[in-house]
């Protein structure tokens, strides 16, 4: 029984069903836990739902056994967040933060191979291209995250109240490129950094949909 059960477990994981579980957790970690900004209530909820998708990210690595480093980073993503929890340290920080920017890229390269390999348009391949997107902008917000650390406030004009939960504010306006301007990067690097992520955010969804009906086609023509 319990070989039957960790198949089944394996096989979602392995399944497009999968990607459908990432985008819940993304959508409640951007658009419910950030929001709750650095209230004690808002860094539980925000270490809970990075568990979350951490873990989420080791089960969807890990369904074959060639992503032992994926999952070695995994864990040492985990256990600098739930450590820095408890001891607040710049050095922990930035380890925490460069361990979950590695594990977000090498998360998106994985739905992406998931989302355009071969086969039919299914709507879970479509949510694996929100994920993405999501992602993005996480990933995005990581790396302002890391500036704000090494810089200090002299990065960035316009943050007030918690810095992450104004990274990620940041990072989706700029993606979409809705740029209100009420948070602006003072530094080159910063600016160019912002440049880029616009560019992907306009670029990833005109690539994206071509790429899908373009599949869709080729499907529907075999079919």
């Amino acid at each position: 029984m319990p070989n039957s059960t960790t198949r089944r477990f394996e096989q979602f994981w392995a399944s497009e069903k999968s990607l459908a579980v990432l985008l819940v957790i993304l959508l409640i970690h951007i658009f419910i836990v950030f929001p709750l900004g650095e209230s004690r209530i808002g860094r539980i909820a925000s270490v809970t739902f990075y568990f979350l998708l951490l873990s989420a990210g080791m089960f969807y690595f890990t369904h074959t056994r060639k992503d032992v480093g994926k999952l070695l980073l995994s864990i040492v993503a985990l256990a600098s967040l739930c450590i820095g929890f408890f001891a607040q340290q710049r050095l922990l920080d930035l380890l925490t933060d460069f361990s979950l920017l590695l594990f977000c890229c090498l998360l998106v390269w994985a739905v992406l191979v998931k989302t355009f390999s071969e086969g039919p348009v299914t709507f879970y391949r479509i949510q694996g291209a929100i994920v993405v997107y999501l992602l993005l902008s996480l990933i995005f917000s990581i790396v302002y995250q890391i500036f704000f650390q090494l810089k200090g406030v002299t990065a960035f004009n316009g943050l007030s109240g918690s810095p992450e939960n104004s990274f990620i504010y940041f990072s989706l306006t700029t993606l979409t490129s809705t740029g209100f301007g009420d948070i602006s990067p003072a530094l080159p690097s910063i600016r160019s950094v912002a440049n880029l992520e616009s560019l992907i955010g306009q670029l990833y969804p005109a690539i994206l949909i071509a790429r899908l009906v373009s599949m869709e086609y080729e499907a529907s023509k075999n079919r």
